[in-house]
């Protein structure tokens, strides 16, 4: 299962695969592209992302046992969806519980709103369906255009928060 997509995306030639171990530095670029989402808001950096413990823990020492990641390419890499383990003892931002995994997305700036994240996170939610999980979580500002997205594939709200969401979708 090396090659899950091989269709087109606009302007491009592309496909999805599976994320491997040298994805981890793009994977790091996609924290950045997700925490710092918005347009009008700060840039962040690999090391912004690596030196905060409640970031890098979505890549850190990827994959570890359980992680699934796919990625998205169009002549360079634009886009991953992947999806880790936390513990109560060091959860993330969408933490519900230890068997059910977070799903991170981000899509470069340039990419969004071309359908790749959608793809992405179906890919992901196909390969975590073949591998018997029963539900993801993810966490979302309640203000990211995300969240329709998130909503159109299943995700229904768990929990509010103050500027934050999180999600859930049973498999």
């Amino acid at each position: 299962m090396a090659e899950i997509g091989s269709d087109t995306f606009p302007r491009s030639k592309s496909g999805l695969r599976l994320a491997t171990a040298l994805d981890a530095p793009f994977l790091t670029d996609m924290v950045v592209a997700a925490a710092f989402w918005r347009p009008d808001g700060s840039v962040g950096t690999r090391d912004d992302v690596l030196g905060a413990p409640e970031l890098a823990h979505y890549v850190s020492g990827w994959p570890k046992t359980g992680g699934l990641g796919m990625v998205a390419e169009a002549d360079q890499l634009v886009g991953a969806a992947w999806l880790r383990h936390f513990i109560v003892e060091d959860p993330g931002y969408g933490f519900i519980d230890a068997a059910t995994p977070e799903v991170s997305l981000g899509v470069m700036c340039q990419w969004r709103g071309q359908g790749i994240g959608r793809r992405l996170l179906e890919a992901l939610i196909s390969a975590a369906c073949e591998s018997a999980l029963s539900a993801l979580s993810l966490s979302v500002e309640s203000d990211n255009y995300a969240v329709r997205l998130y909503e159109d594939l299943g995700f229904k709200v768990v929990t509010e928060a103050p500027g934050s969401i999180t999600m859930k979708l049973k498999l």
